[in-house]
């Protein structure tokens, strides 16, 4: 319970199927929407089928030489060599003497280049991106990398990093990527546009809320399982809420199950309780969240009236003032809003729509 991977088996099928075929993937979705369990679980597929892979958070990658350091080591994973080259890795003698280590550094002089401070972190990048397929090579293996938050790369250096991946990987036979991004805007520009150094390099697939069908099943046959008692509607109110949002709709089903083992005697349903509980629960995320938009005016207003659940954008807003288009691409771009199904534009996160309503409008 909740880290179930609910309702992506298409998309997963699909990911698995272009990969196996040579074909790059991005996966772009807004924060919290589950990218990275997906690219996990695509992963862990094709190692149980004997494939080699290699996944690396960008958002956790403080620098150039790390990121070839983590590159290498995920790699050197596929034989189980990582913890070796973990703690020896700045030790020469120490390394020659694991003979599988030591085979690899024969073939792979690069890796003795970690041993030393000193040496170039660019050319331990380049080696270690190649390193990526002439491991898998070595012991003919297609290997699958997943780079999580790609979009963060360019905090590193700018676009020398993006051209020197662009020329390794458009070379690269026998290697195929996932790439994931919250911040959509980012994305465009690495892939989408014609001028974006990844242009047509990887296939576009964009996952939004999950189908509530599927998850009105798991909700019932989850509590169901946990001996809580719920009917119909009270599911259809969970969803109503999180419109089949991931994160959100198994956090309540999470808080649901707290309350009931820790306050059995006076445990009663109540989703607007639960629901203020998740408010003090994220409100660190939540108040930084807001912080961040309301440095932009327009950014602000144009939040506040989705919020609302607004009929008319337009109708609303000091057009005049504020132009209402290029502040919703804005805010689409960094993940902020999604249209659904109705194709009108809503947050694409459903408690901070609630504490906006909460905290912000009923003070005005």
């Amino acid at each position: 319970m909740g880290k179930d991977l609910i309702g992506r088996e298409k998309e997963i099928e699909l990911i698995m199927t272009l990969l196996l075929q040579g074909q790059s993937v991005v996966l772009i979705a807004p924060r919290r929407f589950g990218k990275t369990s997906v690219v996990l679980e695509v992963l862990d597929r094709l190692r149980k089928d004997h494939h080699f892979s290699s996944y690396i958070d960008l958002f956790a990658v403080p620098d150039i030489r790390q990121l070839s350091e983590q590159i290498t080591t995920t790699v050197l994973a596929n034989k189980k060599l990582d913890k070796v080259f973990r703690k020896f890795g700045r030790n020469i003698s120490q390394i020659l003497k694991n003979i599988e280590l030591k085979q690899v550094v024969e073939e792979f002089e690069f890796v003795l280049s970690y041993a030393s401070s000193e040496t170039d972190e660019w050319e331990l990048l380049s080696e270690s991106i190649d390193f990526i397929e002439s491991y898998s090579n070595k012991y003919q293996k297609q290997i699958f990398c997943g780079l999580d938050e790609f979009g963060d790369i360019s905090k590193l250096d700018g676009d020398r990093i993006v051209k020197l991946f662009r020329s390794k990987i458009q070379l690269q036979k026998n290697t195929a990527y996932i790439f994931s991004g919250s911040s959509e805007s980012m994305m465009d520009s690495l892939f989408l546009k014609k001028n974006s150094p990844f242009y047509r390099l990887a296939r576009i697939i964009e996952i939004g809320f999950i189908h509530e069908e599927e998850f009105y099943k798991y909700l019932e046959r989850t509590f169901h399982e946990l001996n809580i008692g719920v009917t119909a509607t009270f599911i259809n109110s969970i969803l109503d809420f999180s419109n089949g949002h991931p994160y959100y709709t198994q956090l309540i089903l999470q808080q649901i199950y707290i309350r009931h083992e820790l306050t059995p005697s006076t445990f009663k349903l109540d989703l607007d309780i639960i629901l203020e509980e998740l408010l003090v629960h994220e409100r660190n995320y939540l108040e930084k969240l807001w912080e961040e938009i309301s440095k932009r005016r327009e950014h602000r207003q144009v939040v506040m009236k989705i919020a609302q659940d607004t009929t008319s954008l337009y109708s609303r807003i000091d057009y005049k003032s504020i132009n209402v288009s290029r502040t919703l691409k804005v805010l689409k771009g960094i993940g902020l809003i999604i249209k659904n199904s109705n194709d009108r534009y809503i947050l694409s996160d459903p408690l901070f729509a609630l504490w906006i309503r909460k905290k912000v409008l009923k003070t005005q």
